[in-house]
Formats: C-alpha cells, structure tokens, sequence
C-alpha cells in the first residue's frame, strides 16, 4: 500500500518507460540483437496499453475481493513491469521465447476462425445483395 502519487506512479514511469527507452536506444546505436527484444517489448506495451484501456475493470474485480484486506493492485503491475525489464530477470525475453514458440499453433487457429467469419459476412452479403 505505497502512496501512488509519491511511489508508485514514478517507479512505473520510470521501470515501463524511461528504462526500455534507454536499453532501446542503447541497442538501436550500436545495431545489437536486442533490437527484436526491445521491440517485442514496445509491441507489448502497446497491446497491454490498449487492453487495460477497455478492460482494466476486468481484472480489477480479483484485486477488489482483496482489498478489503490488502490494497496491492498497482504494486502487482509494477512487480510485473519490473520482473519484464529488469536486467537480470529479463522476462520479456522469457515471454518473447513463449510466444515465437506458439506462434504457428496461434496464427493457424486464428487463422481457421477468421476464414469461418469471412464466410459468414460473405454470405450475408450475398444476401443482402441479392446475388445469391
């Protein structure tokens, strides 16, 4: 139960931003390989921006049942940031394998779903068109 505004705001500027900003900058100049790692990061960052946006209520609920004793939602968020970028954890680079791993299992499911949509709405437009 840190105080927000005093502790926890700054230490996630600074371990989700400023952190990955340097580590990337510092792999862009001297053209490392972690140029895909930090990238994966950015992309992730981006992806998890936009999903907490619209469902960060979602995944509140489990924090407030525990709240009424321990307020640690924004501690957890900041325990994962650092568990992604710190350098001797380094999970982004864990996540990174995880995904590039899954990556052909994911796509070619998705991949299945997506035609059987494409047809649906195909259909429906041939009826709506009166071209069937």
């Amino acid at each position: 139960m840190l105080p927000y505004y005093l502790m926890i705001l700054p230490s996630w500027i600074c371990l989700a931003i400023l952190l990955p900003l340097v580590q990337t900058f510092h792999a862009l100049q001297h053209e490392s390989a972690d140029r895909k790692l930090w990238l994966f990061y950015w992309c992730l960052y981006c992806v998890a921006s936009i999903f907490l946006y619209y469902f960060e209520w979602l995944i509140c609920i489990p924090f407030y049942v525990i709240s009424f004793y321990v307020d640690i939602y924004y501690e957890t968020q900041l325990l994962v940031i650092f568990w992604l970028v710190y350098p001797k954890t380094l999970g982004i680079k864990n996540l990174q394998a995880l995904v590039e791993t899954q990556s052909q299992t994911i796509l070619e499911g998705g991949t299945e779903i997506v035609k059987g949509y494409a047809k649906i709405a195909y259909g429906q437009f041939l009826e709506l068109t009166g071209r069937s």
